[in-house]
């Protein structure tokens, strides 16, 4: 799944190799589904992307915002989406819920594995949609001071019961952290994704502070997870210290087993030593 860090990248790598593009076709691909969210019919998305140029592309949480020509802006992400870039249609997928096909005969294709976003809509909505909020401070910009991030635990009242897991993805949440790299940041920050954020110190949120932009700021610089891939289809540096393949491994700070739990509608991984679920 596509977050904050993929976001990015992949952003970029668009805004690199697609800038300027004269698009000859696109349409909303040939395997349309009910979990590929569009904002039209593909004969309204082939009737917009004619004839456009591709403008620049951005990142802002987990979304990728493309300018189609003059009015419109696609927006990619949030989801299981595979972006791909093709220097000719050898390698296009059989399967694809957003297809476009540029003036030099090259192309771009998105597949949707579970759900995910391939919206075309105008420009001046774009940035307003529910998956975008670009007006959301993100966990990368430099508005994400520490004292903004203190300003996140002062609504929390001594009786919430709101997990760390629950409070930096879901409210108040930190817009463009999902599950995925939530793992590793609680892991660096030796904090239970379980533990009430409300008991937390001082000492502890500077710590989670610094692990939120220290480990997102590094899965950017290694080009993404390992199990996600980029534009090109190349997966990411960074390798991921707590998901489902290492559960039962040892801990590489202390040598205990990983742990896995169902929580909060899906899973999290820890060091029960490491991140103790105790003030």
């Amino acid at each position: 799944m596509i977050e904050l860090p993929e976001a990015i990248v992949i952003g970029r790598q668009m805004d690199a190799a697609l800038k300027g593009k004269r698009i000859v076709a696109g349409d909303r691909g040939n395997a349309p589904h009910k979990f590929a969210f569009s904002s039209g019919t593909s004969e309204e998305y082939a009737a917009i992307f004619a004839g456009q140029t591709v403008g620049g592309t951005t990142a802002h949480g987990m979304s990728i915002l493309t300018e189609i020509g003059a009015d419109h802006t696609l927006v990619l992400g949030c989801g299981g989406e595979r972006i791909l870039f093709h220097s000719d249609e050898s390698t296009l997928p059989k399967k694809h819920q957003l297809f476009l096909h540029f003036e030099d005969g090259t192309y771009l294709t998105v597949a949707i594995s579970g759900w995910g976003n391939t919206l075309l809509l105008p420009r001046a909505e774009a940035g307003q949609h529910m998956h975008v909020q670009q007006s959301r401070i993100t966990p990368l910009d430099d508005a994400f001071t520490w004292d903004y991030f203190q300003s996140l635990f002062a609504p929390l009242t001594p009786e919430s019961k709101a997990s760390l897991k629950y409070f930096l993805i879901s409210d108040p949440g930190l817009w463009g952290l999902g599950n995925g790299c939530l793992q590793d940041i609680l892991f660096h920050a030796r904090l239970h994704p379980r533990r009430r954020a409300v008991e937390t110190s001082e000492a502890e949120r500077r710590a989670l502070y610094d692990s939120v932009r220290t480990t997102l700021r590094h899965i950017v610089e290694q080009g993404g997870r390992h199990d996600e891939v980029d534009l090109y289809g190349q997966a990411g540096g960074y390798r991921r210290i707590l998901y489902s393949k290492t559960v039962g491994e040892p801990c590489p700070n202390c040598g205990a087993p990983i742990e896995k739990a169902a929580y909060l509608g899906g899973s999290i991984y820890f060091c029960p030593e490491c991140q103790v679920n105790a003030v």
